[in-house]
């Protein structure tokens, strides 16, 4: 099996999602019906693509299992098993997404086997590991695209909620002047806030004073009041505090891996994943929270935001390569009259976000637009693209 085949993909309606982003991306009516928050491209069992392959309709999980040398290649058969590596996402977020973080290799499976025994069923509301794999991710900023990212030092989280009289709030916040194991007592300690009244009075109040003090203009209180706004009553509005707050601007990227505390503000982006839906929530969610679980797989330390720099290719290419082997992204530039030669050398998936062209491949000519996507098996060999476009290229590093 070697032919390069369009994928028809599925899309997730969280409800933080937007109703025209993916639309538009994909050329169907906008506004849709119901917020369009995730469409992903891949063999998640979750969600998995789907392709036409010989007159039938087959989802990727199952061709792959069918086909597992020629898709994924020799080499990936052998160190991952018969199962594609990554998961790559478009998101479309209008609304803040849950504070989160993802387990590592070991966590995930040791997690796995543990609710596997206990017997909590797979799709079950609080089961928190659903497959025995990691989830480090990469999100490229098609238009801008807010996060929030790794802890604050403690000195700065101290400087940001004395205008605010905090420490009259959480008292807990003393517990930063111990060094950095007072980041895990002020955090765990804020996390264990319940109550609908007791949060939505905390909320209030700090939502006053910002206001009142005249705060409401600085970048770090701004998201406190929105996130009051969408959350009322969760224990995570607090976090712009003491999670870095950043900015993406479209053709920036930025890397999480295990156990760093995050949150997906507002944007329209890329993601490219290990293939995984381990999620370990902390708040800005009415979700399953666990937060016994989630201290576990946290790291406890000051975490700088770093913007993902791209690696020059060749004719313009951008890469930006993650420090894990499950995955690369690659923005390549189509020009008109300049047609490129791939030589693949393992698994692909292409995403086409801007433009339009053709990818010829032996004695096959595939037209593309906007929107559409592809899957390149291992045994593919080669094939040449072209147009005036813009396509992301998804493989193992």
């Amino acid at each position: 099996m070697r032919e390069i085949l369009e994928l028809d993909n599925q899309v997730l309606p969280y409800a933080w999602g937007s109703r025209t982003r993916i639309a538009e991306l994909l050329g169907q009516p906008s506004p849709a019906a119901e917020p369009q928050a995730e469409l992903w491209m891949g063999a998640h069992p979750k969600a998995p693509s789907r392709v036409r392959l010989g007159g039938e309709e087959k989802p990727l999980d199952r061709l792959i299992a069918e086909n597992p040398a020629a898709i994924l290649g020799e080499k990936q058969l052998a160190s991952g098993g018969p199962r594609l590596p990554f998961l790559l996402k478009v998101l479309a977020a209008d609304r803040a997404l849950s504070i989160q973080a993802h387990p590592d290799r070991a966590q995930a499976a040791a997690g796995f086997e543990r609710e596997e025994r206990l017997g909590v069923p797979l799709e079950a509301e609080e089961r928190n590991y659903r497959d025995r794999c990691h989830k480090p991710e990469v999100l490229y900023a098609v238009e801008p695209f807010s996060v929030m990212r790794g802890f604050r030092n403690q000195q700065e989280i101290l400087e940001l909620a004395a205008p605010l009289d905090l420490e009259k709030l959480l008292p807990a916040l003393g517990a930063l002047r111990s060094g950095e194991e007072g980041l895990e007592r002020f955090f765990t300690s804020t996390l264990a806030l319940e109550g609908e009244g007791r949060l939505r009075s905390l909320n209030r109040k700090v939502v006053a004073r910002i206001q009142d003090r005249g705060l409401a203009g600085h970048p770090v209180y701004s998201w406190v009041l929105r996130l009051a706004d969408q959350f009322p009553d969760d224990r995570g509005v607090i976090a712009p505090l003491f999670l870095h707050v950043l900015r993406l601007e479209p053709g920036q990227a930025i890397f999480t891996g295990p156990g760093i505390l995050h949150a997906y503000l507002e944007g329209f982006g890329v993601e490219l994943m290990a293939n995984s839906d381990n999620v370990l929530r902390g708040g800005l969610t009415t979700k399953h929270v666990d937060v016994g679980e989630l201290k576990k797989i946290l790291r406890f330390a000051p975490q700088p935001p770093e913007i993902l720099g791209p690696t020059p290719g060749p004719d313009g290419e951008k890469c930006f390569a993650a420090p894990v082997k499950d995955f690369a992204l690659t923005l390549v530039p189509l020009e008109a009259g300049r047609p490129r030669l791939r030589k693949v050398v393992g698994v692909e998936i292409l995403l086409v976000i801007e433009g339009e062209g053709q990818i010829e491949h032996h004695d096959a000519c595939l037209s593309f637009r906007r929107g559409s996507s592809f899957l390149v098996p291992a045994a593919a060999g080669q094939y040449t693209l072209s147009g005036e476009a813009k396509v992301f290229r998804a493989e193992s590093a």
